[in-house]
């Protein structure tokens, strides 16, 4: 949520619990003029004198950390659907060009994700799988599930293979770009911005690569 819709929404719970008030009470709103006698001890202040708070940005604030929070999880479940997804082709793919990418890009796209796990580590957060992830209305990323492309891969019969594992790949770091440049854009911890930076610059031209593979099997 933004700043201007936390702060919209915030006025009209105001001005709704400022109404309830008034109906619970049986007053309607008093116009005359304040008793210059000071009220007693422990005597609330008149409902004139409460003033709403002013809206700090702690909404923006918070949005960020959980932007950063909510990346962090979703790279290391995404990672492990790279990682099904990579194995599966290595064991699989009739087309050695498919085998020979597979198998760099699992030894070129695993070092950041630890980066990632001792980040949450110290921020208090456990291993996550992608049960823990939520892809809801709420989410600011997208989410990703392989385990039907799995089953289609391993059941698929070799002649489509090769093109079914590269459309596969070709969403997945699609959707991996997409998390990144969120990340960029509304995160706030820097390391975790450093390190969707990395990852965009390794990803793109792995897309890129992908997309060639594909016109060209």
């Amino acid at each position: 949520m933004s700043g201007g819709e936390a702060t919209v929404r915030k006025s009209t719970i105001i001005g709704v619990l400022g109404a309830a008030v008034l109906a619970l009470t049986g007053c309607s709103p008093n116009y005359e003029q304040p008793s210059d006698m000071a009220p007693g001890p422990g005597t609330p202040p008149p409902p004139s004198a409460i003033v709403p708070a002013e809206d700090s940005g702690n909404g923006d604030e918070t949005a960020q950390v959980n932007t950063d929070l909510e990346f962090a999880q979703q790279m290391v479940t995404h990672h492990e659907a790279e990682r099904q997804l990579l194995e599966v082709a290595i064991k699989n793919a009739p087309d050695e060009r498919v085998v020979e990418l597979a198998e760099r890009f699992e030894q070129e796209h695993g070092p950041l994700v630890e980066e990632i796990r001792d980040w949450l580590r110290e921020h208090g957060e456990g291993d996550v799988t992608p049960e823990d992830v939520g892809t809801g209305e709420d989410s600011q990323m997208p989410g990703v599930d392989v385990s039907s492309e799995i089953t289609k891969l391993e059941e698929v019969q070799q002649g489509r293979f090769d093109s079914l594992w590269v459309k596969s790949m070709v969403d997945y770091y699609e959707a991996v770009v997409e998390m990144c440049r969120t990340e960029i854009d509304e995160g706030s911890d820097e390391e975790m911005k450093s390190i969707a930076q990395q990852l965009l610059d390794s990803r793109v031209p792995a897309l890129e690569e992908l997309r060639q593979l594909q016109r060209n099997l």
